[in-house]
């Protein structure tokens, strides 16, 4: 019989995977972040994918504007279509273009919460 070494009232400490996942989204928004901040008085941008695959290289063009209406929490994140990971993102709004997700899981909210920089 094997015992875990968490008790039942603690979280488990997420598959590594997940982890993997969670920062490759987080690495996304930074880059995104530093796009957006570049676009000077540009209306549109072209941001990358902040889904949770590593190897992920799509864009999504869009109006800074709507970015702006993704990242109105911490945990949002703007993602190609069929690029959500059900364990890591639920969705919470589809375009034709972007989905938005949010994370899925107290210890992914978590870091995306710390890693966000709009959050003080």
């Amino acid at each position: 019989m094997s015992h875990s070494n968490s008790s039942p009232n603690e979280p488990s400490p997420a598959a590594p995977w997940k982890q993997r996942a969670v920062s490759a989204e987080i690495n996304g928004r930074r880059v995104n972040e530093a796009i957006e901040r570049g676009s000077g008085h540009s209306e549109t941008a072209v941001f990358v994918c902040e889904c949770g695959y590593v190897d992920c290289s799509t864009t999504i063009a869009l109006p800074i504007d709507e970015y702006e209406a993704v990242r109105t929490d911490f945990d949002r994140f703007l993602l190609a279509p069929g690029h959500e990971i059900a364990d890591v993102d639920a969705v919470v709004e589809r375009y034709p273009s972007y989905l938005v997700v949010v994370k899925v899981g107290p210890e992914a909210k978590a870091r995306s919460e710390a890693a966000d920089p709009r959050s003080d």
